[in-house]
């Protein structure tokens, strides 16, 4: 039991970054919508931090499903949150059950936020993109009427000398 506990004490500890890791992921979206560059970057240091103690979680996480599973004579793959609810009792099963769920929600959640800081940030540039082909004149292709009705495709100067 006392081998579980120490499960436990890791998963809440992992639970407790990555629901902070999920809050900083939520900020960023208002962040990226707002162009702050700056404070983008503050975010990108937090998160790098808090991914390196995930990390370092991560390991002694490891390690201990290792021992585990060599003391119980199985793969360390079988060592599964699932598996260790199987082999719990009492609170701490109740326990594993729940970082289980609410690692799950978490892992979910950041999922979706990232996919919309994705989506942001290829839309930002997108329209940096088109942003810079109206100033150097790429995306002039365009017809453009003459007064005596015909169309003619103007190709006009850049702002930007490409030959420098």
């Amino acid at each position: 039991m006392e081998e579980l506990q120490k499960f436990v004490d890791i998963l809440e500890r992992e639970c407790q970054l990555y629901g902070t890791l999920l809050e900083l992921s939520k900020k960023k979206v208002q962040v990226i919508v707002d162009n702050n560059i700056a404070e983008l970057e503050k975010m990108v240091e937090m998160e790098e931090q808090l991914i390196f103690e995930l990390k370092s979680l991560e390991d002694e996480r490891e390690d201990l499903v290792s021992d585990f599973a060599q003391r119980n004579g199985i793969s360390s793959k079988e060592v599964t949150v699932s598996y260790l609810v199987s082999q719990a009792e009492g609170q701490v099963k109740e326990k594993l059950k729940q970082l289980q769920e609410r690692l799950y929600g978490i892992i979910e959640e950041q999922k979706q936020i990232n996919q919309l800081n994705e989506r942001l940030i290829k839309n930002n540039l997108d329209f940096i993109n088109f942003s810079i082909g109206l100033i150097t004149g790429r995306n002039q292709t365009g017809g453009i009427y003459s007064k005596t009705g015909e169309t003619t495709v103007k190709r006009g100067g850049s702002l930007i000398d490409k030959k420098a």
